[in-house]
């Protein structure tokens, strides 16, 4: 081998080609905000100001902070991750996300970080080095450091660092309105981060201008008896496991105003069908069935929860904005297994036009299968008004009871419900018949024979019975009826 020899990077072209690697604002914002969860920050607060003299955006965290010599090792592309181990709090991938999402976005970014009591700062500005060719970097003294807008929020905290983003080059050039424009990114990235740090919720505050981010949950784990939980799937590859869990919604049209909020108020479920792939917890792809062409109306419901372990990002091709992937050869098989059960779920709730959409989880009549070509209906003891009758009744009167719910199983007049089916005649023993205020009404009453302990829990339940969940949409309205505004 010949002699070795050194060269140095020409700064404006690397950085130019820095700038295109392919962020746009949201995942720009959502790349710096990893960095505050690797540190350890429990809040995290978002502020901008498009009117400002200089206006800028910033994002300001209580993490661990960064000294002198680790902020300096922070502002290098490619900063040294030697001793980063992958964890669940560990988000970091090359080393280029504080600079890449950054001048992706503007000209100058300043980072201004607290710890052992000690801010210091350092800029990074395209035009200082451009000018130059150099990557050269400015060391902000305490009067540069006094002028950061939100440093003295900074000042309160024992540890934590402050990333402000100014020249917005970008949206200047590509705008009618700078503010128009500014305001709307900003919108949008707020909604971008609520739905990649959604599983983060509880242990993160995230704020943008002082108001906290909406709860997201993409598969409605709350919306118990509707919402559908397939098994988890747990497939490994070398030392690492990846998780995979099928989900099916509800139908689209029994969506309460809270689901559809939980969901992000989508346009369209139909558009946000397929894989969640999360890396340690952060959402990085999801709505999309990855090149395994099954998007249909049918298939509307159906979600895939991928937790796949930094570990593996070569083998996902994770890219360095951690906003896409694409499903290892060696795994496609096993999942094509979890995605079977969320499409097989997702058709049956979707296709049969002539039958209920949404099959409640507590029906009136329950369809047993016995011997092989038999089978018989009885009716569902779980229902609430069953099951509050029997809470009130002794024991002696609970027997007269089973005695009654037998008689009319045993009596069921099959042959003459088929003969009238035959004749094409119209059985109007029907619950869509009854009004809703009589419905109201039963729900009052079965309430009313629960102690005032569960009642609220009973009530919660109530609406997965058969005969009560078209009033589903009215919940909270019956549920102030019932216990007044103070529930």
């Amino acid at each position: 081998m010949g002699e070795l020899v050194e060269k140095q990077f020409p700064a404006k072209a690397l950085l130019t080609g820095l700038r295109a690697i392919g962020y746009n604002f949201s995942t720009a914002v959502a790349d710096i905000i990893d960095n505050s969860v690797s540190a350890q920050a429990n809040t995290v607060r978002v502020y901008s100001d498009p009117l400002a003299a200089t206006p800028f955006f910033c994002i300001l965290d209580n993490g661990n902070g960064m000294s002198f010599a680790e902020l300096n090792n922070a502002m290098l592309p490619g900063s040294d991750r030697t001793g980063k181990e992958d964890c669940e709090l560990e988000l970091g991938r090359f080393g280029l996300g504080l600079k890449s999402a950054s001048l992706s976005q503007c000209r100058e970014f300043i980072v201004a970080s607290k710890k052992y009591g000690k801010i210091n700062a350092m800029s990074f500005d395209l035009d200082e080095i451009e000018n130059s060719n150099k990557l050269v970097l400015s060391v902000l003294d305490k009067n540069e450091i006094a002028e950061l807008p939100y440093i003295d929020e900074l000042r309160e905290y024992d540890s934590g660092t402050l990333v402000v983003w100014e020249k917005f080059d970008k949206i200047e050039s590509s705008s009618k309105s700078f503010e128009d424009s500014f305001r709307s990114a900003v919108a949008e990235a707020k909604k971008h981060v609520e739905f990649v740090f959604h599983r983060f919720y509880d242990d993160l505050e995230i704020y943008f201008n002082n108001k906290r981010i909406e709860r997201r949950d993409p598969f409605l784990l709350g919306s118990f008896g509707r919402q559908q939980t397939g098994r988890t799937t747990r497939i490994s590859i070398g030392e690492s496991i990846i998780t995979v869990t099928p989900y099916t919604l509800p139908f689209a049209n029994t969506l309460t105003s809270e689901e559809k909020a939980l969901l992000g108020n989508p346009k369209s479920i139909y558009d946000e069908q397929g894989f969640y792939i999360y890396r340690n917890k952060r959402l990085i792809s999801w709505g999309n069935w990855m090149r395994m062409g099954i998007r249909s109306e049918l298939n509307k419901l159906a979600r895939i929860q991928v937790d796949i372990p930094s570990s593996l990002d070569e083998v996902w091709t994770l890219d360095v904005k951690k906003s896409s992937a694409r499903i290892p050869d060696i795994i496609k098989n096993q999942i094509k297994a979890a995605v079977e059960d969320s499409v097989i779920r997702s058709r049956r709730t979707t296709r049969f036009p002539g039958v209920k959409e949404q099959m409640p989880e507590v029906q009136v009549w329950d369809r047993v299968n016995l011997h092989e070509g038999q089978i018989k209906y009885q009716i569902n003891r779980e229902m609430p008004a069953i099951v509050a009758l029997n809470n009130a009744l002794g024991e002696s009167e609970k027997e007269l009871l089973e005695i009654v719910l037998s008689q009319i199983e045993s009596y069921l007049p099959k042959y003459r419900i088929n003969n009238d089916n035959m004749d094409a005649l119209t059985i109007v023993n029907s619950g869509e018949d009854v009004e809703d205020e009589r419905l109201i009404s039963e729900i009052e009453a079965i309430i009313a024979f629960f102690d005032s302990e569960t009642r609220k829990s009973v009530f919660e339940n109530i609406f997965m019975a058969e005969n009560y969940q078209r009033l589903l949409p009215r919940k909270e309205e019956i549920k102030r009826r019932i216990f007044g505004n103070d529930n």
